[in-house]
């Protein structure tokens, strides 16, 4: 009975010490999952942070350019396509421009004929002033013999009315030719304009590049200043990403980057940050689509690359900007 008796109290310990650890070990759990999170609430705080995780987008130092025409019209004719090289002047793509043409050769015809009136009435213009000399010489004749009585004052009258009629007949050729010279100069920056729309109808290239992107089709319409196109300049490629706003105070220019392709750990590269924008944005330049971003404030960067590496214009990848590097 006595042996029955240590036997339980032997196992009710054991049982007792089996509780008391896993309450123990329970409690130094929950103690760690606190430190543990108490330590992460500290280094979210961006003072505590020595990495800035980014995302950004391969392009070309100077940017990309939307290409867009200054005026409207049909597409005719597409030289270049997506992916082709251009260089400066290059013709790009060709608008329907067949109406600025007719209307140049209806104006250059008018001014043909402008001009042709025009000499007419500088000549009728130089003729009234050679009669008017004549009769002028013919009058001062006359008055001169009216002061002896050699001419009476009846002519010396009708040559005066003379020498009026052919005075006011200068006057009016006169008018008729200023009028048609003026036409002319209003003809000349008619063509002018007709051919600077018919010239903006042939879309040139303003520099070196890549065409990355081209929505024109021939046949369809383009408006006015419409991006139809996208040009990468020539010239090295950097990564333009975007901080976000939390941490936007911790990025410097200098500061060592990591690049990895995104959900990669993998690095691929590595660079510094050589452009920080002044002011935050709230537009992102990394979605493709309005629907894709999100309601946010962000601070544009740069980065440049320490050497080449395997990417092409738009690709997106993840930097690791290293803010704090003193920090593990």
């Amino acid at each position: 009975m006595k042996k029955l008796t240590n036997n339980f109290m032997f196992k009710y310990a054991i049982l007792l010490t089996g509780v008391f650890v896993l309450s123990s070990c329970g409690a130094n759990k929950k103690e760690s999952e606190e430190q543990e999170k108490a330590m992460l609430d500290s280094l979210a705080r961006p003072e505590n942070v020595s990495v800035v995780s980014a995302i950004a987008k391969v392009e070309p130092e100077s940017g990309l350019i939307d290409l867009s025409s200054s005026v409207a019209g049909n597409v005719v004719s597409i030289k270049k396509s997506e992916g082709d090289t251009v260089k400066k002047g290059e013709v790009i793509l060709l608008l329907d421009a067949e109406d600025e043409l007719l209307s140049g050769d209806v104006i250059r015809r008018e001014m043909v004929t402008q001009r042709s009136q025009a000499a007419a009435e500088e000549a009728s213009v130089k003729q009234f002033i050679a009669e008017l000399e004549e009769k002028e010489r013919d009058l001062l004749t006359s008055e001169r013999l009216a002061l002896t009585g050699a001419e009476t004052r009846q002519n010396v009258a009708e040559k005066k009315k003379e020498r009026d009629v052919i005075l006011a007949n200068l006057q009016s050729a006169r008018n008729k030719a200023k009028a048609s010279r003026s036409q002319i100069l209003t003809l000349q920056t008619q063509l002018r304009q007709s051919q600077v729309i018919s010239d903006n109808k042939t879309i040139k290239a303003q520099q070196d590049g890549i065409i990355t992107r081209m929505d024109a089709k021939p046949g369809a319409s383009i408006q006015a200043f419409e991006s139809f196109a996208t040009l990468a300049p020539k010239g090295k490629l950097v990564l333009h990403g975007e901080i976000d706003e939390m941490f936007s105070g911790r990025v410097a220019l200098g500061q060592a980057v990591t690049i990895r392709y995104i959900g990669v750990k993998d690095t691929i590269g590595q660079g510094r940050v050589t452009y920080l924008s002044p002011v935050l944005s709230d537009k992102s330049i990394l979605y493709e689509s309005t629907a894709e971003a999100q309601d946010r404030r962000v601070r544009e960067f740069k980065v440049e690359f320490d050497s080449a590496v395997p990417l092409l214009i738009n690709h997106k990848v993840e930097c690791s900007i290293h803010v704090n590097p003193g920090i593990t």
